[in-house]
């Protein structure tokens, strides 16, 4: 018997031996093929039958798994997503308190330097106060020494 063949093989085989049978003059098909021909679809058939419904089965499994694989995937894109929309609210949050505390930051700055202006304001008057008190002292004891001075010619 023949080796075993794809069954579409088979099939056009048998397709084309029964179609010498067209005509009134044609040739008679070869029987005795057609039935080998037969049998060996017979044989190998159930083959591919049972190989089809494994296919389906797998198939089956195969749908489960992906549509498994697919809402994990969509869970963890939602879980990234969440997570990345959490992390720009957390940013955006730390972006306003840095703002804040910048702004306060200057705000400290401005007043310290407002505190230390009118510091060295008093510092400065407290000096002038202790300079022209000083300038009094000079003049005065300037004024009686001249004083003696010129009252001394005098005496003299």
């Amino acid at each position: 018997m023949k080796e075993q063949q794809d069954a579409l093989e088979i099939l056009d085989q048998l397709k084309s031996e029964l179609e010498k049978a067209g005509g009134f003059f044609s040739k008679k098909p070869d029987w005795d093929l057609c039935l080998d021909l037969c049998d060996e679809l017979s044989r190998i058939l159930p083959e591919y039958v049972k190989e089809a419904s494994q296919v389906k089965e797998r198939k089956k499994d195969i749908l489960a798994n992906a549509d498994v694989v697919a809402k994990n995937t969509i869970r963890a894109a939602e879980e990234k997503a969440n997570k990345i929309v959490s992390d720009s609210e957390i940013v955006r949050s730390a972006q306003a308190a840095s703002k804040q505390i910048i702004e306060n930051a200057y705000a400290q700055c401005d007043n310290l330097i407002l505190r230390t202006k009118a510091h060295l304001d008093n510092l400065f008057k407290d000096t002038e106060n202790f300079l022209c008190s000083t300038l009094s002292v000079v003049r005065t004891n300037r004024e009686e020494l001249r004083a003696a001075l010129t009252g001394g010619n005098k005496a003299g």
